[in-house]
């Protein structure tokens, strides 16, 4: 670059793309590509000092998430520095430079801090392996290309190493080569942007999309949806190459009433889910961390920046709906290591004084493989209703026939857990019987691999009567007697 006019025109083009990232990201594709073709008109070297200047921001970003708890010590010792030296100046005169020079670094700090947590970058991994090869060349042909290269990797979300490399590149052509550029990359870059598939959903900015390609509390990068319940959003989120499942509390439910605006509901939601973090076992969805605020929230604005969340385990198994809407009912020696461990998992709970209230196919999730099943979306129904039982707020197919007078209790979990291998044994949900006044048949009437173990414990689990049922005890410790025979 040989003009100081370029510089002046750089640092524009990058205020007004990172301006553009923070209130809709689309726009920072549309702004860049059209100030990157102007100064293809202009100059030289300005466009790839915008290119290597936004991957030195994600760069940044990536150190930010390496480092955030030394960063943020350095901050605290910097601003202690700062009011000490203040004191001492108006004692004596000659710190004046001193504090000066801590002031300056304090406030470069401070805009580093407030930059770090909100930038988000976009997640376009799939291309990084071309990118990285293309950037790579070193010959004047081929700087349209690396210039390209550079522009996609500062909108992906990468490995620090990886937009090092990009980086170090760029870094080379900015000083090194004077060629003009051509038009190709800020046209490819549009072209690539607006050709994502999920390019939509970065138009909205209200739940649960608004959080899609965001930094969910400044830590966990979301990646994608995984459901919408009445009461929660569940996000796959990915942390230092591990993924996990977060929950959100809805800041309403579908009929617009309040549940992480209601600070009553909100407390309750802390409750529970710190409750759930002391659970421990290999058959209930781990759970890592709670986040609530401070304060209540005043608006949705505050909701979306920090929504009150548990960080659960990523169960890529799927769900045992899933695989019922695949096969329609399971071998019975399936379900049978299945009950064993959903059983296993039940006693866990209860042991820990907690009733489950929602146990059906679709909160049953699997790992990969399919052989280690768990309990999972603990205590949302309870703290969606206040701590009160509610049939109306539970899953009606699978709720013991007490629950509609509000009588819910341990009992209830053993229904309807009866209910899941009923139908996992059959394809049939048992309840259809109880709503039209027959008596459950047995199992193996559906399947003759049934055995008569099945049959009986089954139907003592569906009985009507609360008092009548076994306990989650007797469960596994009738499981363990017919695996020990």
């Amino acid at each position: 670059m040989h003009h100081v006019a370029d510089y002046l025109v750089a640092v524009f083009a990058v205020v007004l793309a990172v301006a553009g990232w923070f209130l809709y990201r689309h726009i920072v594709a549309i702004v860049w590509g059209i100030i990157s073709f102007v100064l293809l008109l202009y100059s030289t070297g300005v466009i790839v000092a915008l290119n290597t200047t936004l991957i030195a921001l994600i760069l940044l970003r990536a150190v930010y998430d390496r480092y955030r708890d030394q960063i943020l010590l350095i901050f605290i010792i910097l601003t202690i520095m700062k009011m000490v030296i203040l004191t001492e100046y108006y004692i004596n005169e000659k710190l004046v430079y001193i504090y000066y020079f801590i002031d300056g670094i304090f406030i470069v700090f401070s805009i580093l801090i407030i930059y770090l947590y909100r930038f988000k970058p976009l997640k376009i991994e799939r291309f990084m392996p071309i990118l990285v090869l293309t950037s790579a060349f070193v010959y004047p042909e081929f700087t349209p290309v690396s210039v390209l290269a550079g522009t996609l990797a500062a909108l992906i979300d990468v490995s620090f190493v990886l937009v090092a490399l990009v980086a170090v590149v760029n870094f080379y052509y900015l000083t090194a080569l004077g060629q003009h550029l051509s038009f190709l990359p800020p046209l490819v870059l549009i072209v690539s942007y607006i050709a994502t598939y999920k390019r939509v959903l970065y138009l909205s900015v209200n739940p649960p999309i608004g959080w899609l390609y965001s930094w969910l509390g400044g830590r966990y990068k979301v990646i994608r949806l995984l459901g919408v319940g009445g009461f929660s959003y569940v996000l796959l989120v990915k942390f230092k190459k591990s993924m996990y499942a977060v929950k959100i509390l809805r800041f309403a439910d579908d009929q617009g009433a309040p549940l992480a605006g209601d600070e009553n509901i909100l407390y309750l939601f802390g409750q529970e889910m710190n409750r759930y973090l002391e659970l421990k076992s290999d058959h209930v969805v781990r759970a890592y961390e709670v986040y609530l605020p401070a304060v209540g929230y005043k608006d949705i604005g505050q909701y979306m920046r920090n929504p009150p969340y548990i960080l659960l385990e990523y169960m890529d198994g799927g769900t045992l709906r899933d695989l019922l809407r695949a096969k329609k009912r399971l071998p019975a020696g399936y379900v049978a290591e299945l009950f064993r461990q959903l059983a296993q998992g039940l006693y866990d709970i209860h042991r820990r004084n907690i009733i489950h209230l929602d146990i059906k196919p679709e909160n049953i999730l699997f790992t990969k493989d399919r052989k280690v099943a768990k309990i999972g979306d603990m205590g949302i129904a309870k703290v969606a209703i206040g701590g009160r039982v509610q049939s109306s707020f539970m899953s009606p197919a699978y709720a013991a026939p007490e629950v509609k007078n509000g009588e819910a209790s341990f009992s209830s979990d053993i229904y309807s857990l009866g209910c899941v291998i009923y139908e996992a044994l059959t394809g049939i949900n048992p309840n259809v019987f109880v709503e039209n006044g027959y008596a459950i048949p047995p199992p193996s009437a559906y399947a003759a691999d049934i055995p008569p173990w099945m049959d009986e414990i089954i139907l003592k689990m569906l009985d009507l009567d609360p008092a009548k049922r076994p306990t989650v005890a007797d469960l596994v410790s009738f499981i363990a007697s017919i695996y020990g025979r």
